[in-house]
């Protein structure tokens, strides 16, 4: 299964050059080195975060009221553009390029 995610949220992260992306919806594992599409352009994951529960890159869980919650996780991506407008990522998907 390809990979993506929907943006929740996006911030630039203080210590490594990139972005952060705060993912739900997940479809897949999200890999360092993918090439990504987000908002019609190309960039790479640089590093993944991990669940502190379960060290995961994709987790799920239930809510308290033991409903199913989506897929969720976060990447660091190699983001060009300077300042970027932060709300204008939410609520768009990233998937994996197409390879081949």
């Amino acid at each position: 299964m390809r990979f993506r995610g929907l943006i929740q949220d996006a911030f630039q992260h203080n210590d490594k050059k990139g972005l952060v992306l705060t993912l739900n919806h997940v479809e897949g594992v999200p890999q360092v080195d993918m090439t990504v599409h987000i908002a019609r352009q190309k960039t790479q994951i640089l590093d993944i975060g991990r669940n502190s529960t379960d060290g995961q890159p994709v987790s799920t869980r239930a809510c308290l009221t033991g409903k199913p919650v989506p897929a969720y996780g976060s990447i660091l991506v190699d983001w060009a553009p300077a300042n970027p407008d932060f709300r204008a990522l939410r609520s768009q998907w990233v998937e994996e390029a197409k390879t081949g």
